[in-house]
Parts: C-alpha cells; sequence; structure tokens
C-alpha cells in the first residue's frame, strides 16, 4: 500500500474532523518532540499522587496540546489535496490523572461520503508501533485506535465510538467524541469505562487541544 505524507497548508474545511488525542514527522523519534511542548501544556491534573480504586469507578481526566498528520490512502482513491480517504494520526503531550505528564497517540481513517466527512477510529500501531515499542507497549489490539500513556509501563486504551464535529472558523475545528476504556498495561490492564472528548485543532497547520473526562473502574 503506497501512503503518501500531504502538509496541512492548502486543506479547507473540508478537513473538519475528530482526532481523540493526538510528533514534527509521523515516523521520527516521540521522547524529542514531545519534550518540546512540556512548559507549554495545561495546568496540572489534580489526582496524580494517590490511585484510588472504586467498584463504580473514579474520576479521570487528561489535558493534551496535540499534531495530528494527514497520510493519504492513494490506493482507495486518494489524490494530492484532498482529505480522505486517508488516514490522520497523530500524538500529543500533556497531563493525565494519576500519571502526570503524559503521551497520547491516536490514528483514524477518513472517508467523503454523501454527508460529508466521517471518521471511525484506526489501529494506533498502524503508524506508531516501533515508538509505542520504545516506550515498553507492545501486544497492543487493533480495536485501540488512541491511547495514553507515562512512559512507565502504564497506558490507558481507548476505542473510538462516536464523532460530532462542528467547523468554528478556517482555523479551527470544535469537535466532541465519546470513547470506551477497553483495558491498558499496568495498573489499567483490566481497566473499563467511558468518557468524552472536547477539544479543537486547525486544518491548516493539525495543531490542536483536547480534554478527556472519564469514569474508569480497574
Amino acid at each position: 500500500m503506497k501512503k503518501n505524507y500531504l502538509n496541512w497548508s492548502g486543506l479547507s474545511l473540508i478537513s473538519a474532523m475528530i482526532l481523540t488525542s493526538c510528533m514534527s514527522e509521523v515516523e521520527a523519534p516521540v521522547a524529542n518532540e514531545m519534550a518540546k511542548t512540556a512548559e507549554e501544556s495545561s495546568e496540572v491534573i489534580s489526582g496524580g499522587e494517590n490511585l484510588r480504586k472504586a467498584p463504580n469507578g473514579v474520576f479521570y481526566q487528561e489535558k493534551f496540546t496535540n499534531q495530528i498528520f494527514l497520510v493519504g490512502d492513494e490506493a482507495s482513491g486518494w489524490s494530492q489535496g484532498a482529505p480522505a480517504p486517508a488516514w490522520y494520526p497523530g500524538t500529543g503531550f500533556g497531563n493525565a490523572t494519576h500519571m502526570g505528564n503524559a503521551y497520547s497517540f491516536i490514528n483514524q481513517y477518513a472517508t467523503l461520503g454523501p454527508n460529508g466527512l466521517s471518521t471511525v477510529g484506526a489501529p494506533v500501531t498502524q503508524f506508531f508501533e516501533s515508538e509505542l515499542a520504545d516506550l515498553g507497549l507492545t501486544g497492543i489490539p487493533d480495536a485501540v485506535s488512541s491511547l495514553t500513556t507515562d512512559g512507565k509501563g502504564n497506558a490507558i486504551y481507548f476505542k473510538n465510538v462516536l464523532n460530532v464535529t462542528t467547523p468554528a472558523s478556517p482555523t479551527r475545528i470544535n469537535f466532541v467524541a465519546q470513547v470506551e476504556i477497553i483495558g491498558g498495561t499496568g495498573i489499567y490492564k483490566t481497566a473499563t469505562g467511558t468518557g468524552e472528548v472536547n477539544g479543537y485543532f486547525n486544518p491548516q497547520d493539525g495543531k490542536g487541544e483536547t480534554t478527556l473526562r472519564a469514569n474508569i473502574v480497574f
């Protein structure tokens, strides 16, 4: 399968799509790029010091500064300059409850239909398998379209359920996404739960921010 990498400049509002939690280059080393955004991340989210379990779950929140990319699927009819069909992988750096500083990885697949651009979760390992392996994360199920990790053996796996986007301006797309927690690693190995992502991104350069709030049982 031939993949084509396209810069964000020149994309129109048709590029509006949801990316839950989204490296200057898709295949570049993660750590170096993420570290550059550390001082720019949002305020530290409380709860990182004490891990508390409860039968009905506990509140979980994460805030990330993200960068997403367009990877054209030429085999499915993608052409230079088109927003779909294409994958939208991305990475983020920020803060998460119980983890403190954390990284996020995401992948989605976009198609054009009668109702415009629509997206579905795609395997996060499609573009980040080696980077995730470097963080000790292997054997990730294909259903995982995004994940959050502290880089110390703990990770939460998310499955994308529903995406809703609202174009606000030529440089801002707001979005809301429903996600399901389907396990993880370390203290989150048996995690379950549901959550909602609220955020935005700039369709001209792929930069944005997200906040995820969830109830997690582990």
